[in-house]
């Protein structure tokens, strides 16, 4: 006799973007409150979509006095992660709008992470969990001509190249190049080896990404405008939620020492600085995708106190899986 098959409804979104196929694709699997799944059986529901991550998505909680809360597992196709960028933003959204809150929390392994759904602008904003850490060491000349870059990036690279980590294990080197023309002309990223980072932060194994970026200037409100790229190994990613948290924190912090180097004795000033970013990404790749982010900086410490990520989100497919 064939065993039960159970039936399990899912949608795909694409995220950080208004407009069907571009952005970066996520699968969200939703999970009656009275049915289970194995780790096998997620991780192979993951493998099946073959996308950078799928999400399962399970019944959420109660109700309370602070909004939703529901339970996600994160899944790569050939692991588990207890956090991820793009991921919680897509639920969030997918959240906010079939529910009568527009707010409450994603139970993921990295903790609880609050969300907000904006119905009006219609996009999604979670709260990144993070212990940003700036290393002492930086790209030096050498590593950077040995890094195989072609000659167009290795002439306008502006600065020397920061190592960033937004937590602990996950860490990467911030590139600025001069011009648009330079990041498109990009086809590799910093392979390593690497030493002299800072432990607990970097050690051998973890995540190490290369996130290229342009400052394209400031909008009317303020806003500081990006241009990224985003490469791990040989793989670029569309939209990359973790590094342009990592990104924006870096920027903040060095944005905030510098407002306060060029502030008079008497000027009145908040204890805390705020900057908003809004960072393309995935252009080059044929996915442009647009991340916002919100970072504030305490002045006194010049410690990230909070970033926010955010953006729209587009359903895509819907349908059912067997298990």
């Amino acid at each position: 006799m064939q065993p039960t098959q159970v039936r399990l409804s899912y949608v795909t979104v694409d995220v950080f973007t208004q407009q069907r196929y571009s952005g970066n694709p996520l699968a969200i699997v939703k999970v009656p409150r009275q049915h289970t799944l194995t780790q096998e059986q997620k991780q192979s529901i993951a493998q099946e979509f073959n996308l950078s991550e799928t999400v399962i998505l399970h019944e959420q909680e109660n109700n309370d006095n602070n909004g939703i809360k529901c339970p996600i597992d994160i899944f790569m196709t050939d692991r588990e992660l207890p956090f991820a960028g793009h991921p919680t933003v897509g639920t969030a959204y997918l959240l906010g709008r079939d529910a009568t809150s527009d707010a409450g929390k994603i139970l993921t392994k990295a903790g609880e992470i609050p969300f907000q759904y904006d119905s009006a602008a219609d996009e999604a904003f979670v709260e990144v969990p993070h212990d940003l850490h700036i290393h002492d060491k930086c790209l030096n000349h050498s590593e950077v001509h040995n890094a195989g870059f072609p000659s167009l990036v290795l002439e306008n690279i502006i600065g020397s190249p920061s190592f960033v980590s937004i937590v602990k294990g996950m860490t990467f080197v911030l590139i600025e190049l001069s011009s648009l023309e330079t990041l498109s002309a990009v086809n590799s990223c910093f392979h390593g080896p690497i030493s002299g980072l800072d432990s607990p932060w970097y050690s051998e194994g973890t995540l190490l990404g290369t996130y290229f970026y342009v400052k394209n200037g400031t909008l009317p409100d303020g806003t500081v405008s990006l241009s990224t790229r985003m490469i791990v190994g040989t793989l670029e990613d569309p939209a990359t939620g973790s590094a342009a948290s990592t990104l924006s924190g870096y920027l903040a912090i060095k944005m905030t020492q510098m407002d306060i180097a060029n502030d008079s004795p008497d000027k009145g000033v908040s204890s805390m600085s705020t900057v908003k970013f809004n960072l393309e990404q995935g252009v080059d790749m044929g996915r442009r995708s647009s991340l916002k982010t919100m970072v504030k900086v305490d002045k006194a410490t010049h410690e990230v106190c909070s970033i926010v990520l955010g953006g729209s989100v587009v359903k895509v497919m819907e349908g059912q899986l067997l298990v």
